[in-house]
This record gives C-alpha cells, structure tokens and sequence, in this order.
C-alpha cells in the first residue's frame, strides 16, 4: 500500500511535467509565501524521493504544500484520513463495544449461560457430540468474549464458572469424537476458568477428565497420578459426591494399569463416599448414583477380565432404563460384551455388540465405535 501511494505521487508530478528539482523550487516558493521556512534543497530532495519510493509519507506540514501545489485535496494524493489513525481508531472502538457488551452481564444472565450449558449437556447424553459441535463453539466463544472484558469481579466469577463448565463438557465431547489434542486444550481452558471461578470442586473435575486424555493415549500411570493430584491438592473442600467421583475414576485408571487389588478398593472407596442422594443442583456436571457406581464397577471389573462384571453391567443397564443416556448406555453395552466374550459367551455379545452399534450410530462416539470394531475381531 505504502509504495503504490508514492508511486501515485511520483505520477502526480510527471503529469505535470515536472523534474523533482522543479517540483523544489515550488515546495520552497510555496513555503515562503505562507511564512514558513523549509531545509536546504538536498534535505528536500531526499524527503521526496522518500515519498515517492513509498518509504515514508508526506507529514502535517508538507502535505498541505503539495495539495496546494497540485491543486487538489489530499485524498487525490492517496492521503485521506490516516490509514494508521483510521485502524486505531476502529480497534478502539471495537474495545468499546466489547466492554459496553460485557457490562450487560448480571446474576440473571450468567444463570441463563449456566442453564444453556445444561441444555447442551442434555442434548450431548441423549443425541451425542457430533450433532453439538456449533452449538457449542457458539456457547464457549461467546462466555470467552463476555469473560475477556468483563472488569468486576463478581461477574468475572460467574463467567468464568460457565467457561469451566462448559469447556469440561466440550472437552469430554473432543475425547468422544477422537480428537485429543483439541479435548487437552479445552481442559486446560476448563481449569483455568476454574481456578478465577474459585470453585475446587469444578477444578478436580476438569483436571481427573483431562487424564482420561492420558488414559486414551496409552498413559495410565500419568492419568493416575493426575486423578490422586485433583483428588488430593483440596480435598477437604470437595464434597462426598465429588470424592466418591474421583474414587472411581481412580479406579478406572489403576484397572487399566492391570492393578486389580488397588483398582477394586478405589471403587469401594467410592462407593463408601457415594451420599445416599447422588444428584446435587449445585453440580449439574457430576451425574453419580448406585447405578451408575454399578456401571463404573461393571466397566472395571470388565477391564480386568473378571466373570463378575456381567451382573453388575446387567444390574446397572437394567437400571438406567433406556434413551436417557445415549452414550452412556452404548458403553454399557460395550463393556457387557467384553466381559460376555471373556466368558465365553460369543452369542449373547453379539446381541448386545449389535445394540451399541445402533446407539453409537446416534450419538456418533469414535471412541465407542473403536471398542466395538475391537470386540468384534474377537467373535
């Protein structure tokens, strides 16, 4: 841009037919008759040849002297308003905009955020992540941006609870589909909105999801020791359901370690933690009864190829009934004909390897569709 307006203007004086000395003698003329003095012709010579070449633009005091000398404004010469003025002043008042929008934000907004976070995390257990994917960049974009210039500090907070929450479901949704390295960062987002939310109980939770990144990655013993560190670094700050939840994730971890002994007293653990009512408005992302402590028994005991996992599965489908959890009753699915296989029972985990493809086909999970391909090599 810079060299077309100097080349513009080394063709304002051509079509005049003039030589750049002749062009100084008038910069000069014009100068004195307004009272002004101007350097020597060298100095001036070198200012032009810099205009010209597009290395610099004619300042507040030469720019009027050319316009007068060419007999034209300087929007003719190519030189309006400020180009550089022009961008500073749309990127601030772009900065306007965004504080005068974050300071619409209230109580009754940030309720409306947090409840369209349930509304998709609904939607995710009945239909899936695939079909969520716009909607919920939508929804993290724009607690993001209310978030990033909001100013006071309680409104601050409240955002910054619907960003933890809902960048932890986005990031178990990233886990579902196959995308790691996009689940890693929307756990890091998470726990970093958790940590401005001062809410530990959001934190542990993001931080003991993101390990089940590392247990995708073939890292247990790493996603381990991330689930004692969540579990540990505040734990007398976590409620009983939080507790009983971080148990059984720790138990999940140790049986994919082949830890047995110490996988099985996770999960007794968990359930001596489990409150008697497993479902808390206060934590709408924590979703954990009996039955859902016999489906995460049933998945461990399954893991490590032991016979009794099939009656804690089949309670715990029996349980959950079915629709409610799309995902979640696929996996049950998956993990009975794993343990069915293991015991034997190639017929019966067809049938239930053929109902979790159905449900997988609905809530389009990479992750569960991988483990039924790997069953079924097994028939």
């Amino acid at each position: 841009m810079a060299r077309e307006l100097g080349l513009a203007l080394r063709q304002k004086r051509q079509d005049h037919g003039w030589t750049k000395a002749q062009l100084i003698v008038r910069v000069r003329t014009t100068a004195q008759r307004h009272g002004f003095g101007v350097p020597k012709d060298e100095s001036i010579s070198r200012r032009i040849s810099s205009w010209e070449n597009g290395h610099t633009r004619p300042d507040e005091f030469y720019l009027p002297l050319l316009c007068e000398i060419y007999r034209c404004g300087p929007e003719e010469l190519g030189y309006g308003a400020d180009e550089t003025d022009s961008t500073a002043d749309e990127a601030t008042a772009a900065l306007l905009l965004r504080l005068d929008t974050a300071r619409n934000v209230d109580a009754a907004l940030i309720d409306s955020m947090r409840m369209q976070t349930d509304i998709i995390r609904m939607k995710d257990r009945k239909l899936g992540a695939a079909v969520l994917a716009d909607e919920m960049d939508a929804h993290l974009r724009q607690t993001s941006e209310l978030l990033r210039f909001s100013v006071f500090r309680t409104e601050r907070e409240g955002l910054a609870f619907v960003l933890a929450d809902a960048s932890a479901l986005a990031g178990w949704q990233a886990i579902d589909t196959g995308t790691l390295n996009t689940s890693w960062e929307h756990f890091e987002r998470a726990k970093s909105a958790a940590r401005e939310a001062g809410d530990p109980t959001l934190l542990a939770f993001a931080t003991a999801e993101q390990a089940y990144v590392l247990l995708e990655l073939q890292r247990p013993q790493q996603a381990v020791e991330l689930i004692q560190h969540a579990h540990h670094a505040e734990r007398n700050r976590l409620p009983a359901l939080m507790r009983a939840w971080l148990c059984a994730a720790e138990a999940e971890a140790h049986a994919a370690l082949g830890d047995q002994s110490t996988a099985l007293q996770a999960m007794d653990a968990a359930a001596g933690e489990l409150p008697t009512d497993g479902n808390d408005p206060d934590f709408p992302y924590l979703t954990l009864n009996l039955v859902h402590l016999a489906r995460w028994r049933g998945n461990v005991l399954a893991s490590l190829g032991d016979a009794q996992a099939i009656d804690d599965l089949s309670r715990a489908l029996e349980g959950m009934g079915s629709g409610a959890f799309t995902r979640a009753e696929a996996g049950l699915h998956v993990d009975l004909a794993g343990a069915l296989i293991a015991n034997g029972d190639t017929a019966e985990a067809r049938t239930h390897l053929e109902r979790a493809r159905t449900l997988v086909d609905i809530a389009g999970s990479a992750r569960q569709r991988r483990r039924i391909e790997h069953l079924t090599q097994r028939l």
